[in-house]
């Protein structure tokens, strides 16, 4: 929640706005209350919509049609205005964060929180779709999440933005087919369970779905909608027309925490303050009671420490990184590593991925499910493969350090005394034949070597451009307080833990600071304090790109490519695929800047037909906007890229075979095959 801003009203019909909860699809959303009545959420809708005839025809329709429905998990429409100048609604709004909020600032949700979930989102689809409605624009952050269980947040306001002629409401949870309909509102729940059981966006996470769930919610992620099962039978698979189960205790007393501190907040004398007095109602104070406010309420509340002090938290006397360690030696990469040779050739199938240059240019890394493979790629040889247990699956990819020869991988383990495998952070030295595990801010080993919790995977690591700085950042998991530290290069020592967010990409913007995205905005950090310095909103995807010269940052933001100016925070350009509005549910894999050239390359992946995807590259003059890969006659579609640091090459893993090629960088054409 915001506080409100001086050019908000201070009530709409008998409800007083307290804070802004945010924005949706077609409104500006704010919490309201009024004498005797429970909290609401007031939608207002904005100018550009509220002069729309065709978007207040649908939103009246909507709002008409939801008048009255009956269901326990679907927030009821409480008042209206939809023939005044700004149309406006108020709908019930139980207390508690939304299921954005929950992933987003602490993790994927437990898996016994899934059954649950999943029973309540199918039985309020299913209460609209017996009175004759659809939904037509669920997704996470219109799930709230209440003390007894899970709610749609409205009976699906949003969808009038599509009914006037616009696009989905929620691109990354809607159904392929388009429109609305009660097989659009069973795929939308498909991938929003993803969504809360991965923390990825979309249909993506489907392989952190419990196994009990998995298969259910695969068959509702058909790309024909005839396969898909209807509500009915989702709520009869799911146990029938029951109350769902509670919470599990860990998630309810969180739940409990943020309701409890919103309802406090609510009561508080300085938001009730009389308007007669000449005070406007609700600007006194922030309001910190939905994102970003759950880690305050888990270290204001005794019993949430208690629940969560094993689940991830940070441990105040635990630093992995041993003292007076380097991570890093100043030695230039060989060219034959100090790591042993590979003992067998890699196999003449095997798919390569993530390839990356040292910082000298000399050698080449690339990971597979042999492990991690350094290259000469001049020779055309494999000349090191340090170790075989490279997690392939892991969002987080090779990175060299900017000086010396250490490449840090995502690696795959078994904590010793546990059964389960985890993803951690190592470096390997390939000049010194040394290598480092980097567990980042774990809650755990004891002094015993005992974990009393699941650790955590590694989700994203960065070296500044010195070389003095490495970030870690783990997933993160409700309860724990923060996850990602930066390590001293020189010395291996670890600051201390900052962050509590889920992040999923961590980069260095200069020295001193460094960015991470959460796949709804980019916002960049004081890499010494954790201090936040600039945010950039609207971020639609967790790929970023960076160009530390330049003090340029490249990011996704609905269907452009924004450059902007890390300093000031100011766009620069912009560049806009032409197929975006065509293309089926369209995946950008890949952004990188080349400085050298002023090039921006960015690679998206596109369905073309059940499990089947393209690669669409593009290589855009930064300066021009003209699309260098389009003019090029026979360039390489590629799954991954490297740019060589002196610009002599650019290394490519093929879209159809993850084949090693080095491309020629002006004409992106195919040079040599390393494999």
């Amino acid at each position: 929640m915001f506080p409100l801003h001086p050019h908000d009203p201070p009530s709409v019909g008998p409800y007083r706005l307290r804070a802004r909860l945010g924005e949706d699809a077609y409104a500006r959303v704010y919490l309201g209350t009024a004498d005797g009545r429970d909290p609401v959420a007031v939608k207002i809708v904005r100018p550009e919509y509220a002069t729309d005839p065709g978007f207040r025809s649908a939103f009246s329709r909507q709002v008409e049609a939801a008048r009255g429905l009956p269901g326990r998990h679907v927030c009821s429409i409480r008042e209206t205005d939809v023939r005044g100048a700004v149309p406006w609604a108020a709908v019930s709004r139980p207390l508690g964060p939304s299921l954005t909020d929950l992933v987003r600032d602490h993790g994927p949700l437990p898996a016994d929180a899934l059954p649950p979930l999943a029973q309540a989102l199918a039985q309020g689809l299913a209460d609209l779709h017996a009175a004759g409605l659809v939904h037509g624009s669920l997704w996470p952050d219109g799930v709230l999440m209440a003390s007894r269980s899970a709610l749609l947040a409205d009976p699906g306001l949003e969808w009038a933005t599509s009914d006037a002629g616009r696009r989905a409401p929620h691109p990354a949870f809607a159904a392929p087919e388009g429109g609305a309909s009660p097989a659009t509102d069973v795929f939308s729940w498909a991938a929003t369970l993803c969504y809360a059981a991965g923390g990825v966006e979309g249909p993506a996470g489907l392989a952190h779905v419990p196994l009990q769930l998995r298969g259910l919610v695969d068959t509702c992620l058909k790309l024909d909608p005839r396969l898909r099962p209807s509500a009915v039978d989702l709520v009869r698979m799911l146990g029938g027309p029951a109350e769902p189960p509670a919470w599990p205790p860990r998630l309810r007393s969180v739940i409990d925490a943020v309701a409890d501190r919103q309802r406090n907040a609510l009561a508080s004398p300085s938001d009730t303050t009389d308007a007669g007095e000449g005070k406007r109602p609700g600007r006194g104070r922030l309001l910190v009671l939905g994102a970003g406010a759950l880690t305050l309420v888990v270290l204001g509340s005794v019993g949430a420490v208690i629940a969560y002090d094993r689940l991830g938290g940070p441990s105040e006397t635990n630093d992995p990184e041993p003292e007076g360690t380097a991570l890093v030696t100043d030695a230039d990469c060989p060219d034959s590593s100090a790591h042993p040779a590979p003992e067998t050739p890699l196999p003449s199938d095997v798919s390569l991925s993530n390839p990356v240059f040292s910082a000298d240019g000399d050698v080449l890394a690339t990971t597979s499910t042999e492990g991690l493979s350094i290259w000469d790629w001049r020779e055309g040889e494999e000349i090191a493969r340090p170790t075989d247990s490279v997690s392939v699956g892991s969002r987080s990819t090779p990175v060299f350090s900017p000086f010396g020869c250490t490449v840090v991988v995502p690696e795959l383990v078994e904590p010793e005394g546990r059964d389960d495998s985890i993803t951690l952070a190592h470096g390997y030295d390939l000049a010194a034949g040394t290598d480092t595990e980097l567990l980042g801010p774990q809650d755990g080993p004891d002094e015993q070597g005992r974990w009393m919790s699941k650790p955590l995977n590694v989700q994203a690591f960065g070296f500044s451009p010195d070389g003095r700085r490495l970030a870690v950042t783990l997933d993160s998991r409700l309860g724990a307080e923060a996850n990602t530290h930066v390590v001293d290069t020189e010395t291996g020592e670890a600051g201390e833990p900052m962050l509590s967010r889920l992040q999923y990409t961590t980069t260095f913007v200069d020295d001193d600071h460094f960015a991470t995205s959460t796949g709804d905005e980019i916002v960049i950090w004081n890499a010494d304090t954790g201090e936040k310095v600039r945010e950039f909103r609207g971020s639609t995807s967790t790929s970023l790109a960076v160009d530390v010269a330049g003090s340029r940052l490249a990011y996704l933001d609905d269907d452009r490519i924004v450059l902007v100016d890390t300093s000031d925070g100011g766009e620069i350009a912009s560049f806009t695929r032409e197929e975006f509005e065509t293309d089926d549910s369209p995946l950008l894999l890949d952004l990188v800047i080349d400085p050298e050239r002023n090039v921006l390359h960015a690679n998206w992946m596109v369905s073309v037909g059940d499990a089947a995807w393209n690669h669409h590259p593009y290589a855009w003059d930064i300066e021009t906007g003209e699309d260098l890969w389009a003019e090029a006659e026979d360039p390489v579609r590629y799954s991954g890229l490297a740019l060589h640091p002196d610009g002599e090459v650019i290394a490519a893993t093929t879209a159809a075979d993850s084949r090693l090629v080095l491309l020629d960088p002006e004409t992106f054409e195919p040079i040599d095959t390393l494999h």
